[in-house]
């Protein structure tokens, strides 16, 4: 099915409102809601602040946001340039399979391309069946990687560390 002629934007201050709601969806369906503690001010600021900490785009249907993406740009030290980091790429259910998670993606991919990106990166769980339409876009998992998480407790334990050397 084709796109409508409304289908990808650069989100603005306006969207953010869809942004959490989709962002909060989006969680709940990974069984992590209970991280979501962003308020809309904290999106204005990490979004369209001064110093912004990601971009997030928009899929429109009918002048409806009906999905999203999220994604930054990463530097590895040893390389030149730089990554993007996809964070969120979320479509509302009745809008899946037309082409709207594709067309964010692309444009990730354009803004990379334009940057001469190295590469898009992205992490997925391992029971999401959106992995086959990643590996249908050119993803590929990379087996000798894994992901590590520290969470909270975690980081605060590190934390209370910094400047201790055993003896």
């Amino acid at each position: 099915m084709a796109l409508s002629t409304d289908a990808v934007y650069p989100a603005t201050i306006a969207d953010i409102p869809a942004l959490c709601r989709m962002k909060a969806k989006l969680l709940a369906l990974e069984d992590a809601l209970h991280v979501a503690t962003a308020s809309e001010n904290d999106w204005r600021r990490d979004a369209f602040g001064d110093s912004p900490k990601f971009t997030a785009l928009v899929a429109k249907a009918n002048g409806a946001n009906i999905g999203m993406a999220t994604y930054c740009r990463r530097g590895f030290p040893g390389w030149a340039g730089t990554s993007f980091f996809v964070y969120d790429l979320y479509v509302e259910e009745g809008f899946r399979g037309r082409g709207y998670a594709r067309a964010l993606l692309a444009r990730v991919a354009a803004d990379a391309k334009a940057e001469n990106a190295a590469f898009i990166e992205l992490n997925v769980h391992k029971t999401n069946s959106a992995r086959k339409f990643y590996q249908h876009l050119g993803f590929s998992n990379v087996s000798q990687c894994m992901v590590y998480v520290a969470t909270l407790p975690a980081v605060q334990q590190l934390a209370a560390m910094d400047n201790k050397v055993a003896a």
